[in-house]
């Protein structure tokens, strides 16, 4: 679709998932960007890209999803597109994801977002379809990367993606920039993006209630938790309306995972060392 790219950060892709995603997404853009952080298949990949029309960036190392995405949007806007697509590596798009997106977007020169409602089909037993009186389009406080249509001027216009935050927080981090430059999120509920995470969802239960939760690598329980305490002292109740009320599931949520979860020691090690660093960040600075 004219002045509409895609752009993909990959990390050690499932190439059959890859395919999937290319091939939906392909015929509804002008042009394919991708950019790599290391991933160890990247030959495999590279074999799936056209190279009449896709772009490959290759990063020598794993500099995170936000550096990534800046590739991308500053991509975007040195070829003169005014939109794109950024996608995860394992979401597939409906035939007409980018028009309904796009025609919503356009509606408005205050829209910076429009994304689509999200089914993780990583959640099972869970009736997570959308549902009856659904408006077609509704304003919100966040986007997902993931099948989010973005303006590639707003973006830059408030500097980028925070490249500290490397990975988690980053989406919302950057949604509630563009909100505080008194621009529009909007999620277009007609446009559905069935997204799978590269971890299932895990279901156990403890006492008298079911937990849930994904079962992440040490490293990533660093960034996470560091990255949410970040965020609680840098937006409050911007962030959530009540902070006081998520550092009570930060810690629950946290302690649930403790008791189920493998190398327990090891996320202890990095749950408190992410908290510390959390907390001692100049959020000024970051």
């Amino acid at each position: 679709m004219k002045n509409v790219c895609a752009g993909v950060v990959l990390y050690n892709p499932s190439i059959e998932r890859l395919k999937g995603s290319i091939d939906a997404v392909r015929p509804q853009v002008d042009r394919l960007v991708f950019v790599d952080n290391a991933s160890e298949n990247v030959d495999e990949l590279q074999k799936l890209l056209d190279p009449e029309r896709d772009v490959l960036i290759k990063n020598e190392a794993n500099l995170g999803i936000a550096k990534a995405l800046n590739q991308l949007v500053e991509f975007a806007d040195t070829n003169s597109y005014e939109w794109i697509l950024t996608l995860d590596q394992d979401s597939i798009c409906a035939g007409d994801h980018v028009e309904k997106l796009l025609t919503t977007a356009t509606t408005d020169n205050k829209i910076a977002m429009a994304a689509p409602l999200i089914i993780d089909r990583g959640i099972v037993d869970v009736d997570n379809s959308p549902k009856e009186g659904f408006p077609d389009t509704e304003d919100v406080k966040w986007c997902i990367t993931s099948g989010n249509l973005t303006n590639v001027k707003a973006v830059l216009g408030t500097g980028g993606f925070n490249e500290w935050l490397f990975i988690d927080e980053v989406d919302l981090e950057m949604s509630l920039r563009l909100l505080r430059e008194g621009y529009r999120l909007v999620r277009v509920n007609t446009a559905v993006l069935n997204h799978e995470y590269g971890l299932k969802t895990i279901r156990r239960r403890f006492l008298w209630r079911v937990v849930t939760y994904r079962n992440y690598a040490p490293i990533r329980v660093y960034y996470q938790h560091r990255n949410i305490v970040y965020m609680l002292r840098k937006y409050g109740r911007e962030y959530v309306p009540s902070p006081f009320v998520r550092w009570v599931k930060l810690f629950t949520a946290f302690t649930m995972k403790f008791i189920f979860e493998p190398e327990r020691f090891k996320r202890l090690s990095a749950f408190t060392r992410g908290i510390a660093a959390g907390l001692v960040v100049n959020i000024k600075e970051k």
